[in-house]
């Protein structure tokens, strides 16, 4: 799998990464020895980027993947997530971007990990009381440190992320991004490219809903995240299925699965662009990293784009 390099401040990125919210039981129960082998696998076949920050999962994913590339970190580009407080449960969680927590969860992180150093490390949101650049201020510590190599941001507006990039160049965006999410579009997307900053683009295939397997709310399992997603609700997603069916005969005549689709759309967006979808089955993981082969027309790009109007998203704007 090749890789592009966004920008000078961006770290050179595979055009696929694997996301672990799916190796955390979010979506469905899942062992830990299944989600190392997941994560194994992933670097097998060239896909180095493992996105850690997964939530409310975050610990877990963490621990696994540094079970999952012991011996083999060089290989690996991993990200993880810092400025979040959890309660003992772990279920609530509030912003918190004082420097002390920020090095204190670093440390934790590391400690999870296993490793020296985090590749990509995200601010995970800005904290209402804490202004972006004491925060950012922060990062900038752990990067001159060597404890880690680039700062990210996520959950930020493209005002907070110029405030951040003024304070300490920001390596990487993550933000929700796909046929069926595109608000990025509108004002992050653009300040992030103006900076050479890469998009990490989180959820690409809709939380499951553009790989087509997803036609019933009431088959989610309980404890399912989805379950909390206004757009998979019974009343919305049979609307957004239909929105789907256009899609799928596009796939269908490109002998192309809908996921692939979907992926290969993100990629066409432009080569700052790394989807990271989550899963935890290693057929869909070899399967996701193949739509970086997969070159689309520009025709064929805007058609998908004008399938999904962001207006036209049942349950969207109530998240």
């Amino acid at each position: 799998m090749h890789a592009s390099k966004p920008g000078d401040a961006g770290p050179a990125s595979p055009r696929i990464g694997l996301g672990t919210l799916a190796l955390t039981g979010r979506y469905g129960p899942v062992d830990d020895a299944a989600g190392i082998e997941t994560i194994r696998f992933a670097l097998d076949i060239g896909v180095p980027l493992i996105d850690a920050a997964a939530g409310a999962g975050a610990e877990r994913a963490e621990r696994l993947a540094g079970r999952a590339v012991a011996g083999r970190r060089d290989e690996a580009v991993i990200a993880a997530c810092g400025g979040v407080r959890r309660s003992p449960g772990g279920r609530e969680t509030r912003l918190d971007g004082t420097p002390e927590h920020l090095r204190r969860s670093c440390d934790a992180s590391l400690e999870r990990l296993g490793t020296d150093h985090i590749d990509v490390y995200y601010l995970a949101g800005v904290d209402p009381r804490v202004p972006v650049e004491e925060s950012m201020g922060a990062l900038a510590g752990l990067v001159a440190s060597g404890k880690v190599r680039r700062v990210g941001l996520s959950g930020v507006s493209a005002e907070q992320l110029r405030r951040a990039h003024a304070v300490h160049p920001v390596g990487a965006l993550a933000a929700e991004y796909s046929l069926w999410e595109r608000r990025v579009e509108a004002e992050c997307l653009p300040a992030a490219r103006e900076r050479g900053i890469a998009v990490f683009a989180c959820r690409p295939l809709g939380r499951g809903f553009l790989t087509g397997r997803v036609h019933s709310a009431g088959r989610l399992a309980e404890g399912d995240a989805r379950r909390d997603d206004p757009r998979f609700r019974p009343e919305n997603l049979s609307a957004n299925l239909r929105l789907l069916q256009a899609a799928e005969e596009v796939a269908a005549h490109r002998d192309l699965g809908l996921a692939r689709l979907a992926l290969a759309w993100l990629l066409c967006r432009g080569d700052d662009i790394t989807p990271v979808p989550s899963t935890r089955d290693r057929l869909h993981l070899e399967m996701n990293a193949a739509a970086a082969g997969i070159r689309l027309t520009a025709a064929e790009c805007e058609y998908l784009a004008a399938l999904f109007p962001p207006e036209s998203i049942a349950g969207r704007g109530t998240r």
